[in-house]
């Protein structure tokens, strides 16, 4: 894949040209220095930016939006501190599951605060 974004002086490349396979149960290290791609082919992994050229396949899939199947952990603080951990969930929920019912959303954010024991947060526990 290759990624560019538009910028004020004109096209940045961040990606060029990225063949990478790997399987499943594979373990993968992405390193290098600050700058050089590494949390752009994360989030092209994860659906939050679409290559510019190439496609991303995951189990025969091509991955061109977020998905349930996928995460990413930010480096940077990236909850809303103004919103409860559940409202917080529920925003990521919400993009990828558009297809569900209130009440199946409802779930699934609970199943996924469950997988980080966090399902016994109160409602009104905010996040910052």
């Amino acid at each position: 894949i290759s990624v560019e974004f538009p910028t004020k002086n004109g096209t940045f490349c961040a990606l060029d040209k990225i063949d990478l396979n790997v399987e499943k149960g594979q373990f993968v290290a992405l390193i290098g220095h600050s700058g050089c791609g590494k949390s752009t082919l994360l989030n092209a992994v994860a659906g939050l930016v679409k290559p510019t050229k190439g496609v991303i396949f995951l189990e025969g899939g091509v991955i061109d939006t977020p998905g349930p199947d996928r995460a990413v952990v930010f480096q940077d603080h990236s909850l809303l501190p103004w919103l409860t951990v559940e409202e917080n969930v529920a925003l990521a929920v919400g993009k990828t599951a558009k297809d569900k019912t209130r009440a199946e959303k409802r779930d699934w954010v609970m199943h996924n605060l469950e997988l980080v024991q966090m399902a016994h947060a109160p409602a009104n526990c905010r996040a910052g």
